[in-house]
């Protein structure tokens, strides 16, 4: 047993596999947890604390195993203490190559990880499990660059400190890469783990370029992409925060380009469509949206049946229609998150959602019978302030309430 704990995770690794050693490589941190284990200084396997099982993942999605099938092989492994990667194989579900691009996946994953933790400890400890060869990997097959990697972070820790400079009031920043926290800065604790979870994996999933999802009871959360990357930066802020100046810093932060002014489809005629289940006509929304430069379409949706409402330009409104359903399911989970607790002085008028997606901007709010969402698209340079309180009103028109 050793403990090399003056060297970085990565150079730890290298002086292994340098030296053909077998055993299983512990890396760990109040961050992050990391096992690697290593066969004659080649890779058999690693796991990250902070990742999804990307091996699992890969299997089903790229490779189509039946999620059902793969459960009950690991189960049977489990009873067995067999490898699952050799079960796999030997019971024809999956080949060799199919293996190998899963296992590469997931270990390319934690050694990331590993490098973007250069002060975590190390504990390396020897011995020797029986595992197939043809299924290990030599470290410089898996295309890691830890000096890049590193880099990354590096860039990260800057976002931060620079939505921390920018936003007083923030209580808390972190920035994001495929769902592992790799920078971030607490000053409060209240972080509502489904609502931030569920943005994250919409940006992830989506090419949206900044989401924020205002008052929730525990506070508006915004995220802003990194351009040209799967990261984000995300940031909390209390009621009284100013989104728009918020997004502006995340947005400055990370050197997205700043939208300008554009008069496409200002000249367009407006259009209506109207869904023969919808409890209320085009008109509730025309005329709060007609006499706006900023806008480009207003609409309701239900779980079920087409929009009702207005549009001009392109594209049409079957695609607004189509971000819209998108994005609805945010929307519910932070309104469920928001009923289940006592809000207390943190009292909200309706849990409401931004998305910019290329040149629009789309705000979003579920109405109280929690099936319908009204929703508006401004263009992205069109003030925050406006948007939201256009979409409040056109809300209560629609519900009768105003």
């Amino acid at each position: 047993m050793s403990d090399p704990h003056c060297d970085t995770p990565w150079d730890t690794l290298r002086r292994l596999v340098d030296t053909a050693s077998t055993g299983e490589l512990i890396i760990a941190s109040d961050a992050v947890e990391i096992h690697v284990y290593l066969l004659d200084g080649r890779l058999a396997w690693a796991t990250s604390s902070t990742a999804h099982n990307d091996f699992l993942r890969r299997l089903v999605d790229d490779h189509g195993i039946a999620s059902d099938v793969l459960r009950d092989v690991i189960e049977d492994c489990r009873r067995t203490r067999g490898r699952l990667g050799e079960t796999l194989i030997a019971l024809r579900l999956a080949t060799a190559a199919q293996i190998r691009d899963a296992l590469r996946g997931q270990i390319a994953e934690s050694l990331v990880t590993a490098a973007n933790h250069p002060g975590a400890r190390c504990l390396f400890l020897p011995h020797r499990l029986p595992y197939a060869p043809e299924l290990t990997f030599e470290l410089a097959a898996l295309a890691i660059d830890a000096a890049a990697a590193r880099r990354s972070s590096d860039t990260a820790h800057r976002v931060v400190s620079a939505v921390l400079d920018g936003v007083p009031d923030a209580l808390w920043v972190e920035v994001a890469d495929r769902g592992e926290v790799i920078a971030d800065a607490v000053r409060d604790t209240a972080r509502a783990v489904a609502v931030v979870d569920g943005l994250q994996r919409a940006l992830a999933d989506h090419p949206i370029d900044a989401l924020t999802l205002r008052r929730t009871v525990h506070a508006s959360v915004l995220g802003q992409r990194l351009p040209g990357l799967q990261a984000a930066v995300w940031c909390a802020v209390g009621s009284g925060a100013r989104l728009g100046v918020t997004s502006a810093v995340l947005a400055s932060a990370v050197g997205a380009p700043h939208p300008a002014p554009d008069s496409d489809a200002a000249d367009e005629p407006w259009q209506e469509t109207f869904d023969a289940a919808a409890r209320f006509g085009a008109s509730v929304i025309a005329g709060a949206t007609r006499h706006r430069g900023e806008l480009v379409a207003g609409f309701a949706l239900g779980l079920r049946g087409g929009p009702t409402g207005v549009w001009r330009g392109s594209p049409g409104l079957d695609v607004h229609a189509g971000w819209a359903h998108r994005l609805a399911p945010l929307l519910a989970v932070a309104t469920r998150d928001a009923a289940s607790r006592s809000i207390g002085a943190l009292i909200y008028d309706r849990v409401a959602l931004r998305a910019v997606v290329g040149r629009a901007a789309y705000y979003g709010t579920l109405l109280p019978d929690g099936a319908t969402a009204v929703w508006l698209v401004l263009r992205t340079w069109a003030s925050q302030g406006l948007g939201w309180a256009l979409l409040q009103t056109v809300a209560r028109q629609v519900t009768g309430e105003g």
